[in-house]
């Protein structure tokens, strides 16, 4: 199910917090989006995700925050493809320096079993990245995310670790 609603009157302060709630209220995903409406007013368009369970909490917890007094139900299909999340060693060395770390790769597949493509889960990245600057060790998230990924296109999904050097 998704939610479509509209909101002009807050500030974007609260909208971080907000999408916390509406995510702890059941919601799989929430987007909000900048948009220009009549008279050249500013507003975010809010869609919200969930499964029909979650309906009043949700819709009830958009009109308590965003003061909403309506909104559009859309109910849709969603079509997942097969993917594995599957935890992989990787070894950094930097300069004489070695690390290892525990990273989940997610690998998605096409109908046909062939792999599409695979991403880095951003926990997993996100607490390499800040371990690694604590140690005076200067790389961006987005260098060591390209990296970590292109080492694990290039090695089979059934191994172990992923070696990478910066």
């Amino acid at each position: 199910m998704l939610i479509m609603t509209t909101i002009d009157d807050l500030p974007p302060e609260g909208i971080p917090y907000i999408t916390d709630k509406i995510i702890d209220a059941g919601a799989k995903n929430v987007h909000i989006i900048n948009a220009l409406t009549k008279k050249g007013r500013m507003e975010y368009i809010v869609l919200v995700d969930f499964e029909e369970e979650f309906f009043d909490d949700i819709s009830s917890l958009l009109a308590l925050e965003f003061g909403t007094i309506g909104m559009k139900i859309f109910r849709h299909e969603h079509k997942k493809f097969p993917y594995e999340l599957i935890e992989k060693k990787v070894l950094i060395k930097i300069n004489d320096t070695k690390f290892e770390y525990d990273l989940k790769i997610k690998y998605l597949f096409s109908l046909e079993d062939k792999l599409i493509s695979l991403k880095a889960e951003y926990e997993d990245l996100k607490l390499l990245a800040k371990d690694l600057n604590a140690k005076d060790y200067d790389i961006s998230f987005s260098k060591l995310k390209t990296i970590i990924e292109a080492e694990a296109y290039k090695s089979p999904i059934d191994s172990k670790s992923i070696e990478i050097s910066l």
